[in-house]
């Protein structure tokens, strides 16, 4: 069995007093409304399709109802009858936010002609001492392509464009790097996003192409201005009866489910354009972006931190000698694994039989492969994407940069998957109130980098909402960008362009091609073992089972 920390305080659950059934009713109702499948008071939240986007939309509308729901309550009793149970038997807490989170700051959306400027996050701190140092554009400038079925009228898009960025504060966003004793992050009352746009009436889809692919190598080659708003920029490449759109951002000022977020927000606004009709987006909540940054630096405060991420990074690096690499890695290099419809469902099943999230046996699958890769039996350390939005209504339509990638121990990589995955889970719910302590400090604390592979799992369902536009159809998706980061593992469900499996990104100086082209092989090999029942115990520990599946790139 894996082990535990004993440092770990994971709730146990209560038994002495029994729920009231009006509360099991009405979680039962909201986990039934927020995921779109009827959920019976026994049905795990996660093995029904839970995330933690959807998560924050039951928390905030528990909270609304009058339930003291935390996220990490949600993520310790999953389903309706056992947090019902655990609200029954505990002191009534204040609900929303955990200790660490800061205080609730309500605030108020500036009047025309006033800025706003509060402190940059330290991940966006960090994000742009990285590209600064690096000298590489390409680093954290991300772009998404797609071709758009739709007629393109130039008047309606740029209105709908100019909604968008009203709508997004993260839109009008720039940095002050210089006038204050700290980076600041200014937000502006207006900012127009610019807008690149070619015609090609003759509706040659190969020239199109062409101009698509010059304008995007030019956007990787041209840096951001931090001083200037907004750090985003678009293509339009109009053809007869359908465009080519393209959005670039530099990833600090919007996270990946923000860039999609704001792509589905565009698009539904462009197509309300169309039909002269209100697009329906709901409200955003005040102050978004400054009740991170004051949850971050409540968590930079919390004096146990420190020892808590200590003790979950402190063993000998996974891959690389530290005298090697210290800095920014250049993962030029990308692997994908495809994974098959049956292949997912089936480990859906497996994770629901462990009383598991999916997202915690990809990461038992994740840490044993990496045992495996580097030879290792015993607890491995990957980076952990984890979610740090506010827990307040409307927080998954936020817009903006919420992650902190965070250590997290696995081991030992030998044991059971579900074993593992249930040790994993526990272990994430242990960070759940250090989530937001900022990686600089973790990294500062332990004198060197906290990791060597990073594992990020995100399932694309906000493009779903694309389906019910009326005059507007999307496909032929294409995306690019670059962390910082010597491996990068990304698991994904429905990602547009790619769909569902794994993509590594990778820095071909440190780590060969022919060593991520194994450790997808293992990750492959150990996702069909964990879905297969009964047989994920069988440790295979020799070669992987033949290349990964989608190539290396």
């Amino acid at each position: 069995m894996p082990h535990l920390d004993s440092s770990i305080d994971v709730p146990t659950r209560p038994g002495a007093v029994a729920a009231d059934a009006s509360v099991v009713d009405l979680l039962r109702r909201l986990f039934t409304a927020e995921l779109g499948v009827e959920v019976a008071a026994e049905d795990d939240f996660y093995a029904m399709g839970g995330d933690s986007l959807i998560a924050l939309r039951v928390v905030a509308a528990a909270v609304d109802r009058g339930l003291p729901v935390r996220l990490i309550d949600l993520l310790t009793y999953p389903n309706a009858a056992e947090l019902a149970e655990y609200l029954s038997s505990e002191e009534p807490h204040s609900g929303g936010e955990d200790p660490s989170a800061g205080p609730d700051r309500t605030g108020a959306t500036p009047r025309p002609g006033e800025v706003t400027v509060s402190p940059a996050s330290a991940l966006q701190v960090g994000m742009i001492y990285l590209c600064e140092t690096a000298g590489d554009t390409a680093l954290y400038n991300d772009l998404i392509g797609m071709r758009v079925d739709a007629t393109f009228d130039e008047q309606r898009f740029r209105s709908a464009l100019r909604r968008l960025a009203d709508r997004h504060p993260a839109l009008r966003t720039s940095f002050d790097l210089a006038t204050y004793d700290d980076a600041m992050q200014v937000i502006w009352t207006t900012a127009e996003v610019p807008l690149d746009l070619r015609h090609q009436s003759d509706g040659d889809e190969v020239a199109a192409d062409e101009l698509v692919a010059r304008w995007r190598a030019h956007q990787l080659d041209t840096p951001f201005d931090w001083d200037r708003a907004p750090l985003v920029r678009c293509q339009v490449v109009a053809l007869p009866g359908s465009f080519r759109l393209t959005v670039a951002i530099h990833h600090a000022v919007m996270d990946g489910w923000s860039f999609a977020r704001m792509l589905v927000d565009l698009l539904t606004l462009y197509d309300a354009e169309l039909n002269d009709g209100d697009a329906g987006l709901p409200p955003l909540p005040e102050d978004g972006l400054a009740r991170f940054v004051e949850a971050e630096r409540a968590a930079a405060a919390v004096p146990e931190a420190a020892a808590f991420w200590q003790q979950r990074a402190d063993l000998p690096p996974l891959l690389l000698d530290r005298s090697r690499f210290s800095g920014s890695a250049n993962p030029d290099g990308y692997a994908a694994l495809r994974m098959e419809p049956e292949l997912l469902a089936a480990l859906r099943r497996s994770a629901a039989a462990a009383r598991v999230p999916l997202k915690s046996l990809l990461i038992a699958v994740h840490g044993r492969a990496l045992g495996e890769w580097t030879r290792n039996e015993s607890d491995v350390v990957t980076g952990l994407v984890m979610n740090g939005r506010p827990e307040v209504d409307g927080a998954d339509r936020l817009v903006g940069l919420f992650l902190n990638t965070v250590p997290l121990r696995i081991g030992p990589v030998t044991a059971d998957h579900a074993d593992l995955a249930r040790a994993a889970l526990a272990g994430e719910r242990a960070a759940m109130p250090y989530r937001r302590y900022p990686l600089a400090l973790i990294e500062q604390n332990l004198g060197r980098r906290a990791y060597d592979v990073v594992f990020n799992f995100t399932d694309f369902h906000v493009y779903d909402e694309l389906a019910g536009l009326r005059s507007v159809r999307v496909g032929g998706w294409w995306s690019t960008d670059k962390a910082s980061d010597p491996v990068t593992c990304d698991y994904t469900i429905d990602f547009p362009g790619f769909g569902t499996g794994v993509t590594v990104a990778y820095d071909q100086d440190l780590v060969p091609p022919a060593r991520i082209e194994e450790l997808l092989g293992r990750i492959d090999a150990g996702l069909r073992l964990a879905a297969a029942p009964g047989r994920s115990r069988r440790r295979d520990a020799g070669r992987p089972a033949g290349p990964a599946r989608g190539g290396t790139g």
